[in-house]
């Protein structure tokens, strides 16, 4: 028996949930983990290209990760509503549900592609090195090839985590770092008689990266056990308006927050960048590590997103309170052990990034208020994850929205700059901020997330 199957039996026991959740989670982290080596690939070979090429990437990184991400988090509820449905017994109905996710992709492709070509046209604005913005622009409309492939990707990805396994990602992933690193060197750097394209050519090797990996993604589905699911999936036959409308409406929401989210982290940079060179370089590795960090509860709330939306459709409270102690006491846990972990190497951390003495003291410093900020985001990251698998999303934006833009901008810019309520903090404001928001973020969805548990289940 696959132990991360959502259908898998046994008793509902928290240790045998977690041990289902943790088969779920492993290939997740693994694979997120992956996804953050393509970027740091792209960031390496780019800078040995020049240090413009460096320039254009991060600048045309600063469009194409939000906008991505955002547009492709709404086929995230993919996975929560087709194991919703495996575990009300209605398995019959997952193919109908896939196809009219992928009959929603043509729509968000266009919003996407529209996004990134607006978002393009800043660059001129922002910049007065018109070879830089140029640049740039070319990287951005690369990247946009790469569209149609992404988001069949997350179509064919939710099919998977949604019967209950997540290593074809990790072994999709994987396969595509290790392409990456030669296409990399041969877009940018003009190797085996490639042309040399600079900068722009990360863009090309990650268009061409996200077609292959698409494709063996979808190729081992057709050859699995679900590759019935593959007939269904590509049909030629009307979409389900209410189906697709229902698969936008729980989706949108995850889109909003996590555009909300990786837009206040991008606006912090900028607030901070008055600051000089220094603070900031000490921000974006405070930054890299955070995002490290992050790979954990995000891995987990998904997996929990998956594990709950079963038992959700299956109507059985027992195993779900049964999963949700086995999580938050080994997420706890582990949080703790991270804290306690990573405080004590802070500047062996730093070391890693910098020399500099200035930059490596206050990104120590910044390493501190992350850690601590560890035990709210890992609850909202869990919180958001179980609210997917209930289907309850549409609080999870506008928590998002209050947390970061309504309070936390406002305090960050106070923090940094002024001496309003306290002396002046300059990077460290921006930290206690983050600090603020995801604890406001936790609390909301904690709330949120118990009143629609007991909805679901009752008070039994």
């Amino acid at each position: 028996m696959n132990p991360s199957d959502p259908s898998a039996a046994g008793k509902s026991s928290a240790r045998g949930e977690l041990r289902r959740v943790l088969a779920l989670m492993l290939p997740l982290y693994l694979a997120n983990l992956m996804n953050i080596g393509m970027g740091v690939i792209d960031t390496i070979v780019a800078g040995q290209a020049g240090t413009a090429d460096l320039a254009a990437v991060a600048l045309g990184c600063s469009v194409t990760a939000p906008v991505m991400v955002s547009i492709g988090a709404i086929l995230n509820i993919l996975s929560p509503m087709l194991a919703r449905l495996l575990g009300a017994r209605m398995k019959s109905r997952a193919g109908l549900l896939l196809h009219n996710g992928l009959a929603l992709s043509p729509f968000l492709m266009v919003a996407e592609v529209v996004l990134l070509w607006a978002g393009s046209l800043v660059f001129p604005l922002v910049t007065t090195d018109e070879r830089l913005a140029a640049a740039a622009q070319l990287y951005v409309y690369f990247v946009m090839a790469a569209v149609p492939a992404s988001l069949v990707m997350r179509v064919v990805q939710g099919c998977w985590e949604g019967h209950g396994q997540t290593r074809p990602a990790m072994v999709v992933c994987l396969i595509g770092l290790a392409l990456n690193i030669p296409l990399n060197y041969a877009c940018v750097l003009g190797w085996w008689g490639f042309p040399a394209m600079g900068g722009p050519g990360c863009g090309l090797a990650t268009a061409i990266v996200h077609w292959l990996m698409a494709v063996v993604l979808l190729g081992m589905l057709f050859f699995s056990s679900h590759r019935h699911e593959v007939r269904h999936m590509f049909a030629l036959r009307l979409p389900n308006l209410g189906l697709m409308h229902r698969v936008l409406r729980l989706g949108s929401p995850l889109g909003v927050a996590s555009f909300c989210e990786m837009s206040y982290f991008c606006v912090i940079s900028l607030v901070i960048a008055p600051l000089g060179e220094l603070m900031v370089s000490a921000q974006q590795i405070a930054i890299n590590v955070s995002g490290v960090f992050f790979m954990f509860p995000l891995s987990l709330g998904v997996a929990v997103s998956i594990r709950a939306a079963y038992h959700v459709g299956a109507h059985d409270p027992s195993s779900f309170r049964a999963m949700l102690r086995g999580v938050l006491l080994f997420m706890y846990a582990a949080v703790l052990l991270l804290v306690c972990l990573s405080i004590p190497i802070r500047f062996s951390i730093v070391a890693l990034y910098t020399s500099d003495p200035i930059v490596s003291a206050t990104a120590a410093h910044l390493i501190i208020l992350c850690a601590l900020y560890q035990f709210s985001d890992s609850t909202q990251a869990l919180m958001a994850g179980l609210l997917r698998g209930c289907h309850d999303t549409a609080v999870i934006s506008w928590a998002n929205i209050v947390s970061y833009w309504l309070l936390g901008l406002p305090l960050s810019l106070i923090w940094i700059h002024t001496d309003w309520f306290c002396p002046r903090m300059g990077p460290a404001g921006a930290w206690w901020s983050f600090i603020v928001s995801l604890t406001v973020v936790a609390i909301i969805l904690l709330i949120r997330f118990r009143h629609t548990s007991r909805r679901i289940f009752g008070s039994t």
